[in-house]
Formats: structure tokens, sequence, C-alpha cells
């Protein structure tokens, strides 16, 4: 979890969504089975940075808003390119509650393979897990300086904590390792 705190702030669902992005406002949502009903917000694109930088999309986030403090994970983020957001839906979460979460994969060990000539091919940047929401990693990190030419890595092949279920397909590609060719 992110010791950091973000500030959002309310906003109403008629505002123009188009004037907030041009004032550097980005529009958010925060939505939670434990919430009354969805709260319409915005968040200026520095604290969004900010907390993008400091955070993976797995991490559980703290939201300030009207000095009330809001346990997130980001579920969604609307993009119109790479560096222009639309839009961040955030769910809010209380502790051992049972969540749906995309998880982000860290290759760790390509320098290895670098100097064996070889490169790895990714396919599937994420993996879904359900589970607690203490329990879901923020990310997972694999292993891949070992590997050798024309090595698969499959869903099946990471290790995960034994108290999620992982919700993707076991026989999903994640990775193949291809000879580096000039």
């Amino acid at each position: 979890m992110s010791n950091l705190t973000f500030k959002v702030y309310e906003r109403s669902v008629k505002e123009n969504k188009k004037a907030l992005r041009r004032t550097g406002l980005i529009p958010c949502v925060i939505f939670g089975e434990f919430l009354k009903e969805s709260i319409p917000v915005k968040m200026p694109t520095g604290e969004f940075n900010k907390m993008i930088t400091n955070n993976n999309s797995g991490s559980i986030i703290t939201l300030n808003l009207n000095d009330k403090k809001i346990n997130c994970v980001v579920k969604e983020i609307q993009k119109l390119s790479p560096s222009k957001i639309l839009h961040v839906s955030f769910q809010s979460v209380k502790p051992n509650e049972k969540i749906k979460m995309r998880i982000p994969i860290k290759y760790i060990g390509q320098e290895n393979l670098e100097t064996k000539r070889l490169l790895l091919e990714t396919f599937t940047p994420f993996i879904d897990f359900q589970g607690d929401v203490e329990k879901i990693p923020e990310f997972l990190e694999v292993n891949v300086s070992e590997m050798s030419c024309e090595d698969k890595l499959f869903v099946e092949d990471v290790t995960v904590p034994d108290d999620v279920l992982v919700m993707t397909d076991p026989k999903t590609l994640l990775a193949v390792i291809t000879p580096f060719i000039e």
C-alpha cells in the first residue's frame, strides 16, 4: 500500500469534462460495494502523474476527499493517447474485501538474455486475480534469466500467492524467448 495520500475534489456530473481537462483536471469516479453511491471526483493531472509514478496498477491508493481518506485501487484508466487521460475509475476497498484485480508482470533477468543474444517477446502484460485485497500482490516478478531460445512462459508457469485465485486461463501465453536478429 502506498504511504502517500492523493487529493481529489468533488465534481458535479454536469461539469463539462473537456473543460476540466483543459484546466489540468482529470474526471474520475470512486465506486465500491461499501459506498451508498458512486462519487464523481476530479484530480489534478500532477497528482495523477505522481500517483502513477509511485504505484503499480495493483497498489492500494489512499485518496483524500474533503479530509476523508478512502482506500482505493485503480480499476480503469481511459486514454485518448498515451499521454492524454480521459477518465479514471477507482474502486473503494476495505480490509479483507474480496475483489478482482488485473496485476502487471515485471520481468527481471533480461540482461542475461541479452548476453546470450536472446530477446524477451511479451504477449500478455497482466494476470487477473481474485482474492483478499490485501493478499493480491501489487505486481508479479518473473525471472527470465535462465530461459533459453524458444522457451515459452505461460500463466501456469508463474508462482502466485496461495491465498489468491488466478482468473486468467492457465494456458495463456505470457512471453517467448526469441533469437536476436540484426
